[in-house]
């Protein structure tokens, strides 16, 4: 392989690691230690943070930003790179 499919296998499997966790543990204690409310208080507080970030639409912009790079690269068609489904087994 080439040293940035290297990279970039390397860096796709540390984040499906890192996300996997996130999602079957890290956020589910998180919200389980902390009582609703509070919960709630952080959820808005990490809206606002995100909001001073990245603009009141930071999340949609980032998204469209994303889509128009992918466009002007030319992978923007994921069906292009995408394997065709595996055929069915003969009955």
């Amino acid at each position: 392989m080439v040293p940035l499919a290297d990279t970039l296998d390397a860096f796709v499997l540390m984040y499906q690691h890192h996300t996997a966790l996130e999602d079957t543990m890290l956020f589910p204690a998180w919200k389980q230690a902390l009582p609703d409310s509070e919960y709630h208080e952080l959820t808005e507080r990490f809206e606002e943070l995100e909001h001073k970030m990245f603009g009141n639409d930071g999340f949609d912009d980032a998204r469209k930003r994303i889509a128009q790079i992918e466009h002007e690269m030319g992978i923007a068609d994921l069906a292009r790179f995408t394997p065709p489904a595996s055929p069915k087994p003969a009955s």
